[in-house]
């Protein structure tokens, strides 16, 4: 594609030298069980989920929407293209559209 990765720094843990890893869930790993439960404690007591720039095709995050749909929390999804939960059926607020510009938007409407 042309890009030119020759410069990337990977950075080391000055104290052991290994490879730091920034504190992520990459794609395929598993998220660590706290997370989850303090993902679930958040919805559980939540007015409103907002899912922002998700397609929610992993489990993980579309299970805290199934969660809010049987809390009957309402959901809404600002996301370009559809989701898994509107293909599931999940009722929701869908803001079709790029994340900053609807968040900016949104923000300004206030």
């Amino acid at each position: 594609e042309g890009l030119d990765y020759s410069a990337v720094r990977v950075p080391e843990c000055k104290k052991c030298g290994g490879i730091l890893k920034p504190d992520v869930v990459y794609f395929g790993d598993s998220v660590p069980r706290p997370r989850v439960h303090d993902a679930a404690d958040a919805v559980a007591g939540s007015d409103m989920v907002l899912v922002v720039g998700s397609s929610l095709s992993v489990l993980s995050s579309f299970r805290l929407v199934l969660q809010a749909k049987d809390q009957n929390t309402p959901i809404a999804v600002i996301n370009m293209g559809e989701t898994r939960a509107e293909r599931e059926g999940v009722p929701l607020l869908k803001l079709e559209g790029e994340c900053g510009s609807v968040l900016q938007a949104l923000v300004e409407s206030l």
